[in-house]
């Protein structure tokens, strides 16, 4: 696959990263003139900035990475942290069978995603995922696990 183009942002580790990340997504889908999928980029790149700037348990200052990545048929999207916790998906209801007010996020990208992953870092850990442009392909395929 061929890089098309790449874009790179750095957010604060703060909540207001989550509305401003979401807008720049917007933007960038405008710009390299993909608005079909602005809809699910948006939500995606919402969740999964929220996941780092919330659970993201790292010093002050700390900042959250996204790396855009336009390739033939998908648009890659890297939210990279420096907390060293993995992020897991967990079930819509509670052992009690109670249904979740939070954490269902990562259902959400593997279920609007093309494929998602998460990738160790020596410091911290990138989610990554991957919408594609002409939307034929089934959503929700987890890649296995990539060491970097």
């Amino acid at each position: 696959m061929t890089v098309q183009r790449t874009k790179q942002a750095r957010y604060r580790r703060q909540r207001p990263a989550v509305r401003a990340a979401r807008a720049d997504a917007r933007a960038l889908a405008d710009k390299w003139q993909h608005p079909d999928i602005v809809g699910d980029l948006t939500l995606l790149v919402s969740e999964v900035v929220t996941n780092a700037v919330i659970h993201g348990t790292t010093g002050r200052g700390s900042q959250v990475q996204v790396t855009y990545c336009l390739l033939d048929d998908r648009l890659r999207v890297d939210v990279r942290d420096a907390a060293p916790d993995r992020p897991r998906v967990l079930r819509a209801t509670s052992v009690s069978g109670e249904i979740r007010e939070f954490g269902r996020g990562l259902m959400v990208v593997a279920s609007l995603a093309h494929r998602w992953g998460v990738t160790t870092r020596v410091i911290g850990k990138s989610v990554w995922f991957e919408v594609l442009l002409n939307k034929q392909t089934t959503a929700g395929t987890q890649e296995p696990n990539h060491e970097a």
